[in-house]
């Protein structure tokens, strides 16, 4: 096993570079040549192997000799000596008519001996210079197409039970070997020489030990088989089932079976164990994953301007982004629209978005992904395709198509309308606008692991404050932020890091994002006045350690969550301010007393996402000498800027980081709102009281080269 992965870690890159067409090296030949004798030597057990190759100069050479150590093992000074016989055994060339070599590479047919001595064609004097006794020998030409290039040729058996002579089962070896060797060999040589397809991957499962299926042949898919593995990954992996094994055991084909990185992908993604691999063309795969995805309904078009372009002709090449022509005997219920939509969704899971936005305007229906923060325009549609698109969108989300003067929100359960393994959920909110309706879906993946604390971004100073924070028995703590600066998800975090059995939780959510195992959770339902005055009426009543209130917006809810507070219970909400300091001050204006107020919150955490510089394409750049000394960077801290390439999707960024603004209350700040002091007062002594700022900590996330500079300066403030 361990000489089969040794040889697997020669053969992975040739195979690779074959594959990608690409030229094979010296180094290549060295390793086809080794991977060669290897094989030879572990199969018919020779105790010398050469390798012949016909010179530009018309001579024969010893390309490769190879002496087994049988022949010396235990004898350090035998091996020596035959180690060096092999490399002056390399220098040597023949003549081309001499000896049985000379006769196979002129006829180019195999020659096999059984007694040497006594064969008139046996070149003697190469014995004489090797010191080695030939007995028994078989010799094969290397041959591509009609043309000998070399031979191999073996000497001596060293067989079980006295064997000492080859048989015609290993000449039959050794030919094998030879056919699929010859053209692997000839291309150092001669780069020129072509491969078709079908001889690559037969070269690709002789070398890896693998058996060849051509599907080129009367071949015929087991479609109940073939639907156990979902589209997605047929489009993601070039592998498919021929045979169920056993249990989760299948036998597989696939184009390179040494792709171990892309075999555990699969294997962890489909949940089956690929037990048995077959080996074909690339062609052929994919003919037979795309007959099947057309099969059933599922073509192999992964983009929108593929779908799009069954609803109508592309048009206007001229557009940055894709514009595409609608018929306009298109509704909702046609096929291509349906198909639309989803790939809309699809293709907006798939690239990360967290909003998709849906804007009809006079002349142009606008797609645009938000990614990372970022607004990203992706795809137009004319005007008149915007009502067909808005009411397939209105009926997956349960709406009245028949509404376009008012607002409307609404739901939609993605895996009701796809055969795909995609487990969304999709908020929807319809707005009308003058040319039309707009459509805003926030993308909720639901199959997807909650995040931890430590994955919020917190810097070491911040986390073990917010960790103390959120073990304390009763209080108010804040988050605030815009609207789709991580606030829930944040919460989320929280919550999950102290949720016990022994431990009560409620949270009364508008919507209800994710949920969370142990977890007693509300939707707000404000139309038959569920809202969160009244969830939290309910809940001081249902015995809670721990309450969430998705936001607080008003002096109701704030009264209660501040009795909830004082007696006795954890609370954490959100408010839509800008810092940490601005939000005490909120309170007061809203009417609710100092002395709650600082005798209730523990802590307020101000954030914002940044967008994480692509660990890909990232480069440094420089800073100039003002920026250094007016933020107390040494020169030795090198900050990094943005490129962009495909995995970024040219934007230089990747994900998103939050960063973090967090007040927790003293003596000195408690006094400080009870005086009702203006928040500029508040944020001086949170920042005395070892708060750092939304600012200072997202540069110190550049100083990581986690960020850029330019993200800092553009979406974050300053404060003087």
């Amino acid at each position: 096993m361990a000489l089969q992965d040794s040889l697997d870690k020669i053969i992975n890159p040739l195979i690779k570079n074959l594959i990608a067409k690409k030229s094979v090296t010296d180094k290549d030949l060295n390793d086809v040549l080794n991977i060669t004798i290897q094989k030879v030597v572990h199969s018919i057990n020779a105790l010398a192997i050469t390798l012949f190759s016909l010179g530009k100069d018309d001579r024969i050479h010893f390309t490769k000799v190879y002496y087994s150590s049988v022949l010396y093992e235990g004898d350090e000074e035998l091996g020596k000596a035959f180690k060096e016989k092999k490399e002056e055994m390399e220098q040597v060339t023949l003549d081309k008519d001499k000896g049985i070599v000379g006769k196979v590479i002129s006829s180019g047919k195999s020659y096999f001996c059984q007694d040497a001595k006594c064969d008139p064609n046996f070149y003697s004097q190469i014995d004489g210079k090797t010191g080695f006794e030939t007995k028994s020998m078989m010799t094969v030409p290397l041959k591509v197409d009609d043309k000998v290039i070399g031979a191999i040729q073996v000497l001596n058996k060293f067989g079980d039970e006295g064997i000492t002579h080859f048989a015609e089962d290993d000449l039959a070896f050794l030919e094998e070997v030879s056919n699929y060797s010859a053209k692997i060999i000839n291309k150092v040589n001669f780069p020129d020489t072509e491969f078709s397809e079908t001889e690559l991957a037969s070269y690709v499962a002789k070398l890896t030990k693998h058996t060849f299926l051509d599907l080129s042949t009367d071949f015929e898919v087991d479609k109940a088989l073939m639907n156990i593995i979902t589209p997605e990954h047929y489009k993601r992996y070039p592998i498919f089932p021929l045979k169920k094994i056993s249990g989760k055991d299948l036998k597989v084909v696939m184009e390179n079976p040494l792709e171990y990185q892309q075999i555990d992908s699969w294997e962890i993604a489909t949940g089956y164990k690929a037990k048995e691999i077959i080996v074909s063309t690339k062609s052929g795969i994919r003919k037979v994953i795309d007959d099947f995805l057309n099969s059933i309904g599922e073509g192999q078009s992964s983009g929108m301007g593929d779908v799009a372009s069954a609803v109508g002709e592309q048009y206007a090449a001229e557009h940055e982004v894709e514009v595409l022509d609608v018929g306009d005997a298109v509704n909702e219920e046609s096929a291509p629209i349906i198909k639309l939509a989803n790939q809309i969704i699809e293709d907006a899971f798939f690239k990360g978005a967290s909003d998709i936005h849906v804007e009809p305007f006079e002349k142009e229906v606008v797609i645009r992904f938000r990614i990372d923060g970022v607004c990203q325009e992706v795809l137009k549609l004319p005007s008149r395709s915007s009502r067909a698109l808005t009411a397939r969108f209105k009926i997956m989300a349960s709406l009245n198509i028949a509404e376009k003067r008012l607002p409307q929100d609404g739901r939609i359960k993605f895996k009701q309308f796809t055969k795909k393994n995609i487990d969304i959920e999709l908020r929807v909110s319809i707005a009308p606008l003058i040319w039309g309706e707009k459509i805003c879906m926030r993308i909720l993946d639901i199959s997807g692991s909650l995040l931890g604390l430590a994955q919020m971004g917190y810097s070491e100073h911040n986390e073990k404050i917010y960790k103390e924070l959120i073990k304390k028995p009763y209080g108010m703590i804040l988050h605030v932020g815009p609207t789709g600066s991580g606030k829930t998800s944040t919460l989320y975090a929280a919550i999950n890091e102290i949720n016990k059995p022994d431990i009560n939780i409620q949270t009364a959510e508008d919507p209800v994002e994710f949920m969370l195992k142990g977890v007693n959770q509300m939707q707000m339902k404000r139309e038959i006045g569920l809202t969160f005055s009244s969830a939290l009426r309910c809940f001081l009543r249902q015995d809670p350690d721990v309450i969430l209130v998705g936001e607080i917006r008003d002096l109701e809810t704030a009264e209660i969550a501040i009795e909830a507070a004082l007696t006795g219970h954890l609370l954490f909400s959100t408010l839509h301010t800008n810092d940490a300091a601005t939000t005490v001050t909120r309170f007061i204006e809203m009417g609710i007393e100092p002395f709650l107020v600082s005798g209730t919150v523990l802590g307020v955490c101000a954030q914002r996402l940044l967008r994480r510089l692509c660990k890909k394409c990232k480069k440094p750049v420089d800073v100039s000498r003002e920026i250094r000394e007016k933020y107390k960077v040494p020169d030795d801290v090198q900050f990094y800027g943005a490129v962009g390439c495909e995995k970024c999707n040219d934007t230089g960024y990747k994900g998103r980081i939050g960063v973090h603004e967090l007040m927790t209350l003293n003596d000195v700040l408690r006094d400080a709102i009870n005086k009702k002091s203006p928040s500029e007062v508040i944020n001086k002594i949170a920042i005395e009281n070892n708060m750092i700022s939304l600012f200072d900590d997202g540069m110190g996330k550049a100083r990581e080269g986690i960020t850029s500079l330019d993200e800092v300066f553009t979406r974050l403030m300053e404060k003087e």
